[in-house]
C-alpha cells in the first residue's frame, strides 16, 4: 500500500439536506466536514448539523491535552483580558450555509452545557449588509460540548467580510477576510495507452492561491445490522506541482485510493463489511489574501494551527475566505477533441 496515500486519508461526512433558515446545511454546502479515523466504528449517524466540523477538533485537543497539559499548550482557551474569543473556520462563496467555530476564550475546550451570552455578526463590507449569526450548541458526549455559529448569508467573490463576536459587557473579537476571485473549472486529463497504467492528471489554472485539493469518494457501508452513506476525502495538496506559468497539476491514483478506503473501513469495523463505491468527485478550493503558506490544507483551519498563528483581533484562531468547486472524476471533450472542463456538480449528498 502506498504510504503517502495512507498518511493523507481523511474522513468526512456531508449532510446534503436543503439549506434553510433553521440551520440545516444545504446541498450546495461544499464544506468538508471531517470525521476522524477513530469514528470509523460505523455507528448510527448523528442528525446534528455541523457535528463533524467540530468533532475532530474535540478529539484531537482532548488527546493532545492529555499528553501535554492544557496549561502549557492550549493557550487559546486560557482566560485572560487580552483575548476574548477563539474563532476558526472559513467563508466559502460556493456554500449556501457558512459554519464557523467560535467560543469565549477559556482554559478548557469543553463548553458549558448552556450557550454563552454573546452576539456574533457577519458584515459585508462592500454594501454594509449585516446579519446576526445563529448558534448551535453541540453535545458531543463524554461531557464535551462545543459551539458553532452559522448563517445563510450570500457570500460573494472579491468581497471582504468582517465577523465580530461580542460579549454583553462590550468586549469583542473580530476578524476580516476577503473571498478570492472565482477560477476556471479544473480539467481532468486521462492518458490511456495500451499496455501501460492509465494516468489521471488534474489541471488547475488561473488560480492565485491554492488552498486545497481533495479526492472525494461517496460510498455505502452495509453490515448485517445496518446500512449508511459516507463521504471519504483524501487530501492531495502535498502532491500538487506548480509550473512556471503559475498553474497547478496533480496526478491521481484512484485504484490505490479505493483500496485504502476499503482497508480503513474494514480495519475499523470487521472484514464482513460491504462497501459500495457510488460516486467520485474532485474538490478544489482557492484561498483569499489571508491564506498563509503555513496552512497545509483546509484541515489546519479546524484543529492544528499553532497557538501563535492568528489573524483575529483581540482574540485567537484563524479565518479565511475561499471559493471552492466540485467536479466529477471524468474527462470531458469538445466535439473537436479538445479537453474541456466538465460541468460542476453539487455534493453527491
Amino acid at each position: 500500500m502506498d504510504k503517502e496515500v495512507k498518511s493523507k486519508l481523511r474522513l468526512r461526512m456531508e449532510d446534503g439536506r436543503p439549506g434553510t433558515e433553521d440551520g440545516r446545511p444545504g446541498t450546495g454546502d461544499r464544506r468538508p466536514e471531517m470525521e476522524s479515523r477513530e469514528d470509523l466504528k460505523l455507528g448510527p449517524r448523528s442528525p446534528v448539523p455541523g457535528l463533524y466540523f467540530i468533532l475532530i477538533f474535540a478529539f484531537c485537543l482532548f488527546s493532545f491535552s492529555s499528553l501535554t497539559g492544557c496549561e502549557e499548550s492550549l493557550q487559546p482557551f486560557q482566560e485572560n483580558e487580552q483575548f476574548h474569543f477563539t474563532i476558526f473556520g472559513y467563508l466559502d462563496a460556493a456554500a449556501d450555509t457558512q459554519w464557523v467555530r467560535i467560543s469565549p476564550a477559556r482554559q478548557e475546550f469543553d463548553m458549558p452545557a448552556v450557550k454563552p451570552d454573546m452576539e456574533v455578526t457577519l458584515e459585508n463590507l462592500a454594501n454594509g449588509e449585516t446579519v446576526v449569526m445563529k448558534d448551535t450548541l453541540l453535545h458531543l458526549g463524554q461531557g464535551f460540548n462545543a459551539l458553532n455559529v452559522w448563517s445563510v448569508m450570500n457570500i460573494e467573490p472579491n468581497v471582504s467580510y468582517r465577523l465580530r463576536a461580542k460579549h454583553p459587557y462590550g468586549a469583542e473579537s473580530r476578524v476580516t477576510v476577503t473571498v478570492p476571485e472565482e477560477f476556471p473549472t479544473p480539467r481532468l486529463f486521462t492518458l490511456d495507452l495500451p499496455g501501460v497504467e492509465t494516468e489521471y492528471h488534474l489541471w488547475i489554472e488561473d488560480l492565485e492561491q491554492l488552498a486545497d485539493v481533495q479526492s472525494r469518494w461517496y460510498i455505502r457501508v452495509r453490515t448485517a445490522s445496518f446500512e449508511e452513506k459516507r463521504m471519504v476525502a483524501i487530501s492531495l495538496k502535498q502532491d500538487v506541482v506548480r509550473n512556471s506559468l503559475g498553474n497547478y497539476s496533480v496526478r491521481l491514483f484512484p485504484d490505490r485510493e479505493m483500496e485504502e478506503v476499503k482497508n480503513q473501513i474494514f480495519t475499523a469495523s470487521n472484514p464482513e463489511t460491504e462497501i459500495t463505491f457510488l460516486h467520485h468527485q474532485l474538490y478544489v478550493a482557492a484561498g483569499g489574501p489571508e491564506w498563509n503558506e503555513e496552512i497545509a490544507s483546509m484541515d489546519d483551519l479546524l484543529y492544528s494551527l499553532p497557538d501563535s498563528f492568528s489573524n483575529v483581533e483581540d482574540g485567537l484562531g484563524y479565518m479565511v475566505g475561499i471559493v471552492s468547486t466540485l467536479i466529477p472524476f471524468e474527462s470531458c471533450y469538445h466535439e473537436n477533441g479538445a479537453l474541456i472542463a466538465c460541468d460542476e456538480e453539487e455534493p453527491f449528498w
